[in-house]
């Protein structure tokens, strides 16, 4: 497929897996391959609180380690889809689960680029 072509990109249960660097490597890719106006659509470990945290330190960590997931829990995934260029980053849905908080966050690749000035010769 080629770069800016697709109109949706899912990612599942991946990114806390990961080094900080290559969660946002791999988000600026995501945003390569859409197109103007494509839809990011991620569902994976996010902030955790309480027993949340508790639950996601003994069964997601112990797991997948400390230093990959820490960040997913301490709440970086939005700031990071934001810093690949990506606009309306929200999180759309919340699933409390037995290992953790799961979030469903979605974002968008702006329509046009920003801070373009169009100029014309009329009047």
């Amino acid at each position: 497929m080629a770069p800016g072509t697709a109109d949706a990109v899912v990612s599942s249960l991946v990114l806390h897996q990961m080094p900080v660097r290559e969660k946002a490597a791999t988000l600026r890719a995501m945003f390569a391959m859409l197109r103007p106006g494509g839809r990011l659509v991620i569902a994976d470990y996010g902030r955790q609180h309480g027993l949340m945290r508790l639950a996601f330190r003994l069964t997601v960590q112990r797991l997948d380690g400390i230093d990959d997931t820490r960040p997913n829990a301490d709440g970086v995934l939005p700031g990071l889809i934001a810093a690949a260029g990506f606009r309306h980053v929200a999180e759309t849905f919340r699933l409390l689960t037995i290992t953790g908080a799961i979030e469903l966050l979605t974002a968008h690749r702006p329509a046009q680029a920003q801070g373009l000035t169009v100029a014309n010769d009329l009047g």
